[in-house]
């Protein structure tokens, strides 16, 4: 990777694909977080951290098309004459743009959508034309559109060729064929836990008790047996690549017919799967794997705020009430008592061993960093009202370690079976200098961080505990999440570290969530 500053970008934009030349080390620079204050402020080469490999731009290969969000400056001087004026971009990694232009002021306050024309070799500034306003800035619709243009997100409808490929909701039913084929599960308790209000259930698990050892299920819609290869559904899904979730609506990479009804493990209705079945000794010890297709019910979709309910061992009658395929059926009493056990038991198993496999992986150097993770509470009008941090419960732990141990079983099994073509997920080391704010937060504090490895950073911020202040800790683990670097997806036979430094595994894929991303489809 080649790291180009402002002043060596040569005219490009983001989104081009530009030669770039290796710079000799002595040029290198190293990488600042700092944001500029202006696009062209030369705080931009500012350099912090120690060298990298830096490169020059030498030439652009192709240029990007992509709408530009931007707005007018607001030292615009009102005029309804058409006239040259430098717009704003809504990206500061893009430069100011002169359009030529009589609506300056009467769009002052709007986002406007413009386009790249060219850029002269003499001038500061490229150039470009206005194509439209999408509306006032603040306007809860405009800044949503503008974030959906400015990241390129399709929002559009899908075809009637995409939908013409797609079988009835209404009428579907499991073919003869495919129950001959696949394992049937439909016996097993079976269950999903998800966020309220959530349509595309991708996963669902059980636990079974065996004589010697329990079975844990992770099973996940199996997407692929509607989505073929190379159809035009799933040339819209490669396009889309996921499911865009804003605050009060979502964009599907699937049509509804898929991500809602067919491909989504609903509760009461038969459904192919793909699961992953492990039976593991009565210490949790792995024992065996088995992968296949399936054709599986769900007893239940659950919330992860029910599913902790039950956890807890909350009243019966209280939690008959919260779950709709009790209080909405016709059992009695003492069959619904008994219903409630059964699945009570089987979360607090879930747990379990959710507990065992996130040690396991603690003993590996998984790291457990602090994010925030935050509900937005919208008015009836559509504005946000409130921004509410969400509490979290060990349930949302279980149901992730479920997935990570999933796709780690998964990433194994392909690695093996595609040597040399097997889509991975990896992350790797930051480098040493990406910790120099943890560290110099950590001194302060008097706690030292060692980040030889990601075992002695996990350690590390075990240890660095304020009894009489919690929020050290949280602010410790917050630093390091930012110090991470992104994961990447690579494949094996690839010259890539093929290892999740975050997760502590050796092996890692995106296997669990195939209705809303599309890598976990390949």
């Amino acid at each position: 990777m080649f790291y180009v500053f402002w002043m060596t970008r040569n005219r490009s934009i983001p989104g081009d694909i530009v030669c770039v030349q290796l710079l000799d080390r002595s040029e290198w620079k190293g990488v600042t977080r700092k944001l500029p204050l202006r696009d062209n402020d030369e705080s931009h080469d500012e350099s912090y951290d120690s060298p990298r490999p830096t490169g020059r731009v030498v030439g652009i290969w192709s240029r990007s098309d992509r709408d530009i969000i931007a707005s007018f400056p607001e030292e615009n001087v009102s005029s309804d004459k058409m006239r040259k004026v430098l717009v704003v971009p809504y990206d500061i990694g893009i430069p100011k743009i002169r359009i030529n232009t009589r609506l300056s002021n009467e769009l002052k306050h709007h986002r406007i959508v413009v386009r790249f024309d060219d850029w002269d070799i003499n001038s500061h500034y490229p150039n470009g034309h206005f194509v439209r306003s999408i509306g006032p800035i603040g306007d809860t619709e405009t800044e949503i559109q503008a974030i959906l243009i400015e990241n390129e997100l399709s929002t559009s409808s899908f075809t009637q060729s995409i939908l013409s490929e797609l079988p009835d909701g209404d009428s579907w039913k499991i073919e003869d064929e495919e129950l001959r084929k696949r394992r049937d599960l439909r016996s097993h308790l079976i269950y999903s836990i998800d966020p309220k209000g959530c349509e595309d259930v991708d996963d669902a698990l059980s636990v079974k008790s065996l004589r010697r050892g329990i079975e844990l299920g992770v099973h996940i819609a199996d997407v692929s047996y509607f989505v073929r290869s190379g159809s035009y559904t799933d040339r819209e899904a490669k396009e889309r690549s996921t499911t865009v979730y804003l605050a009060d609506r979502r964009y599907d990479m699937l049509p509804a017919v898929l991500s809602s009804n067919l491909c989504s493990l609903l509760s009461n209705v038969d459904r192919y799967a793909v699961s992953v079945i492990c039976t593991l000794d009565p210490h949790y010890e792995i024992k065996s794997i088995w992968y296949g297709r399936t054709i599986i019910r769900s007893a239940y979709k659950l919330t992860y705020e029910v599913a902790q309910d039950l956890f807890e061992d909350k009243d019966d009658e209280y939690m008959i009430s919260l779950i709709p395929e009790l209080s909405e059926s016709k059992l009695t009493p003492p069959e619904l008592a008994e219903k409630v056990s059964e699945l009570r038991h089987s979360i607090k198993k879930l747990v379990e061993i959710a507990r065992v496999l996130r040690e396991k992986r603690n003993r590996n150097g998984a790291l457990e960093l602090e994010g925030v993770e935050v509900k937005i509470q919208m008015t009836d009008k559509d504005n946000i009202d409130d921004i509410i941090p969400k509490k979290p419960q060990e349930i949302h732990e279980t149901v992730a370690e479920c997935m990570i141990f999933a796709n780690e079983w998964v990433a194994r099994k392909i690695s093996h079976q595609l040597p040399s073509k097997a889509l991975l997920r990896s992350h790797g080391a930051p480098p040493q200098d990406m910790f120099s704010s943890l560290k110099e937060c950590a001194s302060a504090r008097g706690y030292v961080i060692k980040t030889s490895s990601n075992l002695k950073l996990a350690q590390s911020l075990d240890n660095a505990v304020d009894e009489f202040d919690p929020e050290v800790n949280k602010v410790l683990r917050m630093l390091a999440t930012q110090s991470m670097i992104q994961a990447l997806y690579t494949s094996t036979g690839s010259n890539h570290k093929l290892s999740h430094y975050g997760l502590g595994i050796e092996c890692y894929t995106h296997f669990t969530s195939p209705i809303r991303r599309y890598a976990d489809l390949l």
